[in-house]
């Protein structure tokens, strides 16, 4: 029974199994795509990214000075990664006790891009060399201790070395994070008078114990 049955039953099996189109589906072939990574690089290639660049009219006309003849010698590139070195060595040496820190990411800023740059970073007054000496710019650094713009800043460097943004992305990071742009509305009340005020008291405490040496009583005077 089972042999009749097979010999029945033989031919509409194999004329179904031939109806099937050897070819992979469409289907198929988009999921396959997906998966091996060419369809999302079909999207990717199809959006197109503007790029803010950076205005350097607004710099300090010493430092435009140095960016005009940087850029004139090595490319526009190599003149802005100077810009943001020096621009990062600023606003992190305003905090004195990041002094390693910030020799450290302005280290692996110099090395990474390869910068013929070096710094003295004293305590209220700030040296960049460029060139061997070719160029010298100073800069008096009050003590302004911010804990979110230093953060913020250094997450820019970090992420410039990373590859993750490019010099003119991280610029413009810099000066929106100088404006208070990605600050909370709480923050840039304390930053500006007359919040800030409040911060005075609690800062002049805290120096006396941590950096003097002092006890809560001496806190509490200051």
């Amino acid at each position: 029974l089972r042999s009749q049955l097979f010999k029945t039953t033989q031919p509409f099996i194999f004329s179904f199994l031939l109806s099937f189109d050897a070819q992979p589906s469409n289907l198929f072939n988009e999921r396959m795509n997906v998966l091996n990574g060419e369809k999302g690089n079909i999207l990717r290639n199809g959006i197109t990214f503007s790029e803010r660049k950076f205005d350097t009219t607004n710099l300090p006309e010493d430092v435009q000075r140095v960016y005009e003849h940087l850029k004139a010698k090595y490319g526009e590139e190599y003149a802005l990664l100077f810009v943001f070195n020096m621009r990062t060595a600023i606003e992190l040496h305003r905090a004195w006790h990041m002094t390693l820190l910030t020799s450290k990411i302005l280290q692996q800023v110099k090395d990474k891009f390869g910068l013929c740059m070096t710094w003295d970073l004293g305590v209220i007054k700030l040296r960049i060399r460029v060139e061997d000496g070719g160029f010298e710019l100073h800069r008096r650094v009050p003590y302004d201790y911010d804990s979110e713009y230093q953060d913020i800043y250094m997450r820019i460097a970090v992420a410039l070395i990373n590859g993750q943004i490019n010099v003119h992305e991280a610029l413009n990071f810099q000066t929106e994070t100088r404006q208070g742009v990605h600050t909370a509305v709480s923050g840039k009340f304390l930053r500006d008078f007359p919040g800030r005020l409040v911060l005075y008291p609690l800062e002049a405490a805290t120096c006396a114990v941590i950096f003097f040496g002092g006890d809560w009583k001496d806190a509490g005077i200051a």
